[in-house]
């Protein structure tokens, strides 16, 4: 059964409730709930939308980000993840992977039914795997879809150590470059909606077991797109990436990236070190 609810949950709210989760302690091979829940007739924020786009670097927003549903989503998501049938705790979990089709360019004054459910569950050498599915219907038609696939961490069995795979390369033929501010953690919680302590300063990173406090994925993800989608010259259709490694903050990054067939390749590096904080396709 689907819960429907009468308007977007307030996210704030909701990460006060994921701090309660911090007690759950999963055993043996926990299933994971059917839940799904939707608000029908959702409409784009304004002043919202403008806030998230300075952030991330689009620079015309004629035509919704295609990252943007995901943000208008993340309180969707939280409602799921603080569930108490869930039975993972939300603080600690690693977002990934994430898979976005834009199905028709949407703008601002577009209004949709926006759904998230729990979807598959697998078991992977770190832990358990799972995806959080999203939709966007418009007239009764997908117009946005996005799975993101999220990792609880548990003990891995110890094996013999074995030599360190290296990362796969790509002949990336170009590359742009930017900063990541110190406070782009704090700021883009604000648009993003997402107050996960190990975005927002160095001390509520270290309570995680972080050096230091590390970009959102998905402002990094939403920034390589800003700026990719100046070389495709129309909105993109389908943006996948895998996110590798934190991205510290503060930090300078290049943006290294292949032109094919109606699409780019990137990957998102340290300029400093060899590090590949993503990887990704936008079409």
């Amino acid at each position: 059964m689907t819960e429907v609810l009468p308007r977007i949950p307030d996210a704030g709210r909701l990460y006060l409730k994921a701090a309660g989760t911090l007690t759950k302690k999963p055993r043996g091979e926990p299933a994971l709930p059917p839940l799904q829940v939707r608000v029908e007739d959702v409409g784009v924020d304004a002043g919202h939308l403008a806030d998230y786009a300075a952030i991330c670097g689009f620079d015309e927003i004629e035509h919704l980000p295609i990252t943007f549903p995901h943000v208008m989503a993340g309180a969707l998501h939280l409602y799921l993840l603080t569930q108490k049938r869930f039975p993972f705790p939300l603080l600690g979990l690693v977002h990934i992977r994430n898979d976005i089709r834009q199905h028709r360019p949407l703008t601002a004054d577009t209004r949709f039914s926006l759904g998230a459910r729990i979807g598959e569950a697998r078991a992977v050498r770190q832990g358990i795997e799972f995806d959080v599915m999203t939709e966007a219907t418009a007239d009764g038609e997908t117009v946005w879809s996005e799975t993101s696939t999220m990792l609880h961490r548990r003990p891995a069995p110890k094996t013999a150590a074995g030599p360190r795979p290296q990362a796969p390369t790509t002949p990336l033929a170009e590359y742009r470059s930017f900063a990541a501010p110190d406070d782009i953690g704090r700021r883009y919680a604000k648009v993003g909606r997402d107050y996960n302590p190990i975005h927002l300063a160095p001390w509520t990173a270290k309570l995680f077991g972080f050096k230091r406090h590390i970009a959102h994925g998905m402002w990094s993800a939403a920034r390589c797109a800003a700026a990719l989608e100046r070389e495709l010259g129309r909105p993109p259709e389908a943006l996948s990436v895998q996110f590798r490694q934190p991205l510290f903050l503060p930090g300078k990054v290049a943006l290294k990236l292949l032109r094919g067939d109606g699409g780019i390749d990137f990957s998102l590096l340290s300029a400093r070190s060899d590090k590949t904080h993503l990887t990704g396709v936008l079409r």
